[in-house]
Parts: C-alpha cells; sequence; structure tokens
C-alpha cells in the first residue's frame, strides 16, 4: 500500500475516534466512564486486512450489499462514511482498526465505527473496479432455415452451416436475429427467390424472408446491419449455391448466390466481424448473375426473323435455306463488356471488322451465304464467363460447339449456314454439348519435285501430278506445304532416300525431303498432319513407282512406295479429304517392302534378312577392330556399335539386358584392366573389364571363386537395378566384351527412357536356387 492511500486511511480512523470520544465525553458527565484505549493497526495490518482478521466486503457493480449501519451516539450524530462523502474520499483500500473497548457493557462504538467505515469502504470498492473491467458483450448471430422435405432445421450460430450440403435440396426460407448486443441496431435480410426476384421489403430480426409452403427455391440473399451494430461490425455471409458449391463471402449488404441460373441455394453461413477485420475467407465471386443474349438470323426467302435467346435456334433446320446476316446482343448484364461477332460470308471471305451488340454481320438483297461465324465477349464479361455457339451447315448439320472466337461453320467447301444457337455459360463450366468438330475448312495442299535432269518442276496442288509418269526419270526431292488454312497444324512429311533409309527428321510447311545434286533416287514417303489438321482432315497420297506404276492410297503418315527394292519413285499425288471420308480412290497396296541386306534408318545402319531387322549381327559382321559401347543406367540395356567408316559408330551390333545400379555413373569413359576372376564386394566376378574405377563389366556375382556358386536368383534381376554400380552381365555376354573389346574402348553411361535402337533383349528365366549362368561357356 502506498504512503498516500494509507495516511489517508489512518485520517478517517483518527476523524472516527473523535466522534466517538466526544460522545464518551457526554456521558461521562453524568457516569463515571472508563478510559478507552485506541489502538491503530500497524502498517502490516493495514496492508494485510486478511491476516488481522478483519472481514473483506466486496459487492458486484449490478448488486450491492444492503447493510443498515445504526448511528454511534447521538441522533446528530453522522457515520464515517457519511463524512467521508462530504469530504469526497472514496479510497477503495480497505481499512482495518482494532475496536475501542466499552468497560460498563455500552456499545461497543468503535467496532460499530469500524463496521460503519467497513460498508463505506466496501460501497466505493465496486465502482473503481467498475471503471477497471468494463467490457462490451460480444453480439451473437442466429440463422435458421426452411429446406426442401426438412422443414425448419434448428437454429444455428456464428458461422456454423445452416441449410444442407451434397443433398440437393432447397432452401426455401431465412430466418435471422442477433443476440447479446452491447449496440442498438437490426439484422436486416432479403432473398432472391424463384420467378419473383429480389423481395421488395426487407425482413428483420428472426422475421421469415422467403416463401413457406410454395415449394420455391432461394437463389440469392442479402444481408446488413443497421444503427449501432452497422458501425462497428461487418457481417459476412457466403451460400452453398446449385453447380457452383461454396462461393465467396459477401458483406453489408451485398449479393450472395446466383440470378438468371434458376440454380438453388441449398446453404448458408453468417458470421459477425468487428468493423474493418479480416474477412472469414476468400470473398472473390460471391454473387454470380447471367446476362441474356438475344439474336436474330436474316434467312433465304424469309427475311429477319423474331429474336430468340439463350440457346434457342434462329434460323432454320431442314428447310435448306442460307443464312444471310446475323445480329447479337446482350441484356440484363451485371458486368461490364460486350459482345462482338463477325461472319465469313460467300465469296468475301471473313469480315475485316467486328459487330457488336446488336449491329448487323453479313449482308441482305445479296443472296450470300454466310459459311461460318465467330463471336467472343469482352470486359468483365469475357472473364466471368465463356460464349458458345454453333451452326447447322449445310451437309454437315450441327456442328459442336465453339466458343469464345474460335470459328464455327465451313470455309473452303461451298457450304451454307442454316441455323444457330448462342449460349451463355459461366467460365470454365462444361459446354452445353460436344465441341467436337465445330469447324471444317478445307485448305489446299501444294507440292513441288525436284526431277533427275529437270531440276524443280512447277508446284501443283490438291491430287495434281507431280514428277513424272513414263520418262522413267527418278524424283530426288520434294517440298509440301498447306495454303488457306484457318485451322491450326503443320504438313509434315519424310522421304526415304537411296543407300540412306528414311530421313530422321520430319521435314514440314515446304521444306526440302530428300537431296539435290546428288543422284540419289526417292524410294518412298510418308506425310501426316498434326494439331487441329489432323482432327478434322485425313491427309491421302500415292506414287508411281518403277517397276510398279501407280501404287495404292495412303494416308496419314502411313508408308508409299518401295523399300528393299532399288525402285524409283518417278510421281505423286496429294489430297486433303474431311476425316473419316471415302479416299480418292484404291487403297490397295500403297507400299511394297522386301529388305534384304544393309538399310539407313533414323541415323543407324541396319542389316535385314528376309524383311527383318536383325538384332544381333556379330556372325555377319565379324569382330571389329574397335566398338563403342553405350550404357542406359535407365533402361538396364547395353548396346554396342560397329563403325560406319566415316559416318561414324552408327551401325547397332548387338544388345545386352544387364543390371546397373544407383551408384553406376553417367559420362563417358575407357576401359583398362581385364580379369579372368576378380573379387567384387562382398562376392567374385567372372570375365571383367574396368570401366572406370570401382566400376567393372563383369558376370553375374558368385560366393566362391567357382562358377557354380552363383547367388540365387540373380540371374533372373537382370535387366533391373541390382548391383552397387558395377555393370552385371550374362557370364557369355561379359566373356564377349572380355574376348573382343579391346582396353581403350570408349563406353558412354547414359539415361534415356528409350532402350536403344535394338531394344533391350529379355531372357528366359531360371529357377530360383539355380546357382550357375545357363550361358556360362565353362560349364
Amino acid at each position: 500500500m502506498n504512503v498516500k492511500k494509507f495516511m489517508k486511511r489512518m485520517t478517517g480512523v483518527i476523524l472516527s475516534l473523535t466522534m466517538i470520544m466526544g460522545s464518551f465525553s457526554v456521558q461521562a458527565a453524568d457516569s463515571s466512564i472508563n478510559t478507552t484505549d485506541t489502538a491503530v493497526l500497524s502498517e502490516q495490518e493495514a496492508e494485510n486486512p486478511a491476516e488481522s482478521g478483519q472481514e473483506i466486503l466486496i459487492e458486484s457493480e449490478d448488486s450491492q450489499a444492503e447493510e443498515t449501519v445504526e448511528p454511534s451516539g447521538e441522533t446528530g450524530d453522522q457515520s464515517v462514511a457519511d463524512k467521508q462523502e462530504e469530504t469526497g474520499e472514496t479510497d477503495s483500500d480497505i481499512d482495518v482498526q482494532e475496536p475501542v473497548k466499552n468497560t460498563e457493557n455500552q456499545t461497543d462504538t468503535a467496532s460499530e465505527s469500524e463496521a460503519v467505515s467497513e460498508e463505506s469502504e466496501a460501497a466505493e470498492v465496486p465502482q473503481v473496479q467498475a471503471e477497471e473491467t468494463e467490457e462490451v458483450s460480444t453480439p451473437h448471430i442466429f440463422y435458421q432455415s426452411q429446406v426442401q422435405t426438412d422443414g425448419w432445421q434448428d437454429e444455428v450460430q456464428d458461422g456454423a452451416t445452416s441449410g444442407t450440403v451434397g443433398e440437393y435440396k432447397r432452401m426455401e426460407t431465412l430466418k435471422i436475429r442477433l443476440e447479446d448486443q452491447s449496440y442498438k441496431g437490426s439484422v436486416e435480410y432479403r432473398s432472391h427467390v424463384q420467378n419473383l426476384g429480389w423481395e421488395s421489403a426487407w425482413a428483420k430480426d428472426g422475421a421469415a424472408s422467403g416463401t413457406v409452403g410454395k415449394g420455391l427455391r432461394l437463389e440469392a440473399v442479402q444481408i446488413r446491419l443497421t444503427g449501432e451494430m452497422a458501425q462497428h461490425y461487418d457481417i459476412y455471409y457466403r451460400v452453398h449455391a446449385q453447380e457452383f458449391g461454396w462461393l465467396g463471402w459477401a458483406k453489408n449488404g451485398e449479393s450472395a448466390g446466383t440470378a438468371a441460373f434458376s440454380y438453388r441455394l441449398e446453404g448458408i453461413q453468417i458470421v459477425l466481424v468487428e468493423k474493418g477485420g479480416q474477412a472469414p475467407g476468400n470473398t472473390a465471386d460471391a454473387f454470380w448473375q447471367r446476362p441474356s443474349v438475344y439474336y436474330q438470323s436474316h434467312v433465304q426467302s424469309i427475311g429477319w426473323q423474331k429474336e430468340v435467346k439463350n440457346g434457342g435456334i434462329s434460323g432454320t433446320v431442314g428447310q435448306y435455306k442460307r443464312m444471310e446476316s446475323v445480329k447479337l446482343r446482350l441484356t440484363d448484364q451485371a458486368y461490364s463488356g460486350n459482345i462482338e461477332y463477325r461472319s465469313h460470308i460467300q465469296n468475301l471471305g471473313w469480315e475485316s471488322s467486328w459487330k457488336a451488340n446488336g449491329a448487323m454481320s453479313g449482308t441482305t438483297a445479296k443472296a450470300l451465304r454466310l459459311e461460318a461465324i465467330q463471336i467472343r465477349l469482352t470486359g468483365e464479361m469475357a472473364q466471368r464467363f465463356d460464349v458458345y455457339y454453333r451452326v447447322h451447315a449445310e451437309q454437315f448439320g450441327w456442328l459442336g460447339w465453339a466458343k469464345n472466337g474460335e470459328s464455327a461453320g465451313t470455309a473452303g467447301f461451298g457450304y451454307r449456314l442454316e441455323g444457330l444457337q448462342v449460349v451463355l455459360v459461366v467460365k470454365g463450366k462444361a459446354a452445353p454439348g460436344s465441341t467436337a468438330s465445330a469447324f471444317h475448312q478445307l485448305p489446299s495442299v501444294y507440292y513441288q519435285t525436284h526431277v533427275q535432269n529437270d531440276g524443280w518442276k512447277s508446284e501443283v496442288k490438291d491430287g495434281g501430278t507431280g514428277g513424272t509418269v513414263g520418262q522413267y526419270k527418278r524424283m530426288e526431292s520434294i517440298k509440301i506445304r498447306l495454303a488457306n488454312q484457318d485451322i491450326s497444324g503443320n504438313i509434315e512429311y519424310r522421304s526415304h532416300i537411296q543407300n540412306l533409309g528414311w530421313e530422321s527428321s520430319w521435314k514440314k510447311n515446304g521444306a526440302l525431303s530428300g537431296t539435290t545434286g546428288k543422284s540419289l533416287r526417292l524410294e518412298a514417303i510418308q506425310i501426316r498432319l498434326t494439331g487441329n489438321m489432323a482432327k478434322y482432315f485425313d491427309i491421302y497420297y500415292r506414287v508411281h513407282a518403277q517397276q510398279y506404276g501407280w501404287l495404292g492410297w495412303a494416308k496419314n503418315g502411313a508408308s508409299a512406295g518401295t523399300e528393299g527394292c532399288s525402285y524409283r519413285l518417278e510421281a505423286v499425288q496429294i489430297r486433303l479429304v474431311k476425316k473419316g471420308a471415302a479416299a480418292p480412290g484404291s487403297t490397295s497396296r500403297p507400299f511394297v517392302k522386301s529388305k534384304n541386306g544393309w538399310y539407313y534408318e533414323n541415323g543407324y545402319k541396319y542389316y535385314y534378312k528376309s524383311g527383318v531387322r536383325q538384332t544381333d549381327i556379330r556372325n555377319i559382321i565379324g569382330k571389329q577392330s574397335s566398338y563403342l559401347i553405350k550404357i542406359n543406367k535407365q533402361m538396364s540395356c547395353v548396346t554396342v556399335y560397329a563403325k560406319d567408316g566415316s559416318r561414324g559408330y552408327i551401325i547397332p551390333v548387338v544388345a545386352f539386358a544387364c543390371s546397373p545400379g544407383a551408384g553406376t555413373p553417367t559420362g563417358t569413359f575407357h576401359t583398362s584392366d581385364k580379369y579372368r576372376w576378380h573379387a567384387l564386394y562382398g562376392a567374385q566376378g567372372q570375365w571383367c573389364t574396368r570401366i572406370t574405377g570401382h566400376i567393372l563389366f563383369h558376370s553375374l556375382p558368385y560366393t566362391h571363386f567357382n562358377n557354380r556358386t552363383m547367388m540365387p536368383n540373380q540371374y533372373n534381376r537382370l535387366g533391373t537395378w541390382a548391383s552397387s554400380g558395377c555393370i552385371r552381365l550374362r557370364a557369355i555376354d561379359a566373356k564377349w566384351i572380355y574376348d573382343n573389346c579391346a582396353s581403350g574402348t570408349t563406353v558412354t553411361i547414359y539415361n534415356s527412357s528409350a532402350a536403344g535402337p535394338l531394344g533391350k533383349p529379355v531372357y528366359a528365366k531360371i529357377p530360383a536356387y539355380q546357382n550357375w549362368d545357363p550361358t556360362d561357356p565353362t560349364i
């Protein structure tokens, strides 16, 4: 206790004693009275009233103890509490003092004074405490939904979910109220109701919003606070809407839900947040309102038809009448932006400028058909919605749905548009139907050939003959390109060239395939489309081949010509055809293949026997002076290459399945030491060839220097990672490298998902208990 408070308290005590002694003095005039001893509490007792045996009275702010203090002495006397009230002293500390005893059995006036002092101080304590602990109570928001087939649900509060989630039931009515308010004000709310729209009047404080017994869904809601509550709190709310799920959080009267979608509200959550506080979650896209798209067509022999909207059919179906122009517009927009559109017109092509919001696209009184259309949104409309549209086209009927500026219809076919449908869809949501084949354009394919003695011939197109027929001249190269193309994608092609085989890379869009100035014949060709071109079209081609004449039509990357016959191509024809449509002619026997001997293919030189590529040519080429060994660590495959003169090591000789391991390094190395038997980590190996460091080619591991102690089941792990880093092989393969690949042989270790040009061999399994290698030539 500080000194100031202690002195103030002692002053009150002395004042009380003075009044009591005055009373005693009056009584002493009529009777003898013992001397009164007044004892003042020590400072320790004053600071620790509980230890001095005094009772401490603490009253609450709401209810103070009501006690009557009887006056001490004459009726004109005042209590200490009265004196304190007059002097303005309201020290909240509790004074403790010893009573003055009356030896004549008089009333213990000191005790009465003490009681008065305690009552006075006890009455004052709550006032000070109220100033220190006064708090504003936290309000709560309660809400209740009436749900389809469920009726009124139990009330929930403060962010809990009212309604349903995942049960596909509509909310029909809503009640909201506040509780435990410290501020004045109300909660008001209104609903967007099926067929009725927004309620004109706001409900508040527990009244019902929506309908009862009418089976009408709530589609959106607005909630707000009023009065002081609106000054101190924000009210946040979000809804679970059909097709959307939980939308973002709206607040303070904003709309939450959907409008013009005919989607039901299924659930709601409501939260009070101190003014300016953080939202309970994401506030994006709390409300979706779909505008309407209106459109009308000008039709052959009919003129302008009535407007239709939102997916209605404009134009005609089954009447074989051309659409000549079109108008589109938006209504009921909640977001900025326009609808823009342009048409592909007979003889004119695509309009150079986009029309917008009701302007005419196309022509009238010119008898020119629309052949295709593009429609797009701009501004916020484009951010929130996709515009889908499809057309009914001559010969095709209804095509797939295009969207957001894509082409719908046909071009290059001379086909009319007959009908149109347009729909707005929430951004990223499912299309109204199939989006396949929304647009068909027939581009042209141009091609040019380089011919023996003639050089480059004139370009031809769309089925014309490139090259020569009956002149016995070889084609040496070709160029192919697309023109009048509105669909993405390319045309790609490659040739089979005398002595070189198939080109390793595909050429495209006018690049040269083949050779010039080398007198090398083309023997076959492959042509294909890519991208959307391949989706909408087939490409057909046929060749005039030496000894055979015109072969059948090949398509979409298949081979046309001959291979392994040493026959020249003399001419070619190429056609684009609508996907799935009939071929331009017979597709019988477009390619003749009879391979024997050496062929260059994809950058390698292979050996064929009776048309079959050989995967082990060691007996065919014999032992070479040098080899290149490549190890595909990822695929556990070893491929050995021989040298093809100045072309380098491009002859795949043989492939082995192997077992590398995580410790197998990648890079290029050169072999060094060789060992018939060599100690490995915890094992022994046969026919070992050092690659680098501790990394060797070797046989499967043995427990002893004995070829009948092979570790069980290791043979069956070939083709997978199984070593610590060495390259394990079958005994016969390890021995071949040991015998045929001299020290200094280059070894390249790499990773690829393609095993190698010869693939990876697969070996027959052996019993798990077998302890010898079945390929070991010494067994």
